[in-house]
């Protein structure tokens, strides 16, 4: 399976790498919203692990041009923000699922 995670948080984005890499996964890293976008137009991924808080844009704003281009990579939002209108939010711009930080990672591997 081949992930493409989106994360700007550098021990977050190791943590989260070393437990799919455990489990078997592909996965490249960006901590961009503009890489994140380019890189899910143009090559496949099996899942998007997508954080919100970017430096360079809102994940949200990553989420909405990514399916106005019609691609339908299924996309887990993968936040600090736990409130539920950050949630209905995001499945609202067609993410597919949403975890919170901190997450065991059982949860993340059964999303």
């Amino acid at each position: 399976m081949r992930v493409l995670l989106v994360e700007d948080d550098s021990s977050t984005a190791k943590s989260i790498e070393m437990i799919l890499k455990s489990e078997g996964y592909m996965v490249e890293t960006t901590d961009l919203g503009e890489d994140a976008y380019e890189l899910g137009k143009f090559y496949e991924y099996d899942i998007i692990i997508l954080d919100l808080m970017l430096p360079d844009m809102h994940g949200y704003e990553v989420l909405k041009k990514l399916r106005a281009e019609k691609i339908n990579i299924p996309i887990l939002i993968l936040s600090g923000l736990a409130e539920l209108d950050s949630k209905i939010k995001g499945l609202g711009f067609g993410a597919d699922d949403y975890l919170t930080k901190p997450f065991e990672k059982a949860e993340l591997i059964a999303r």
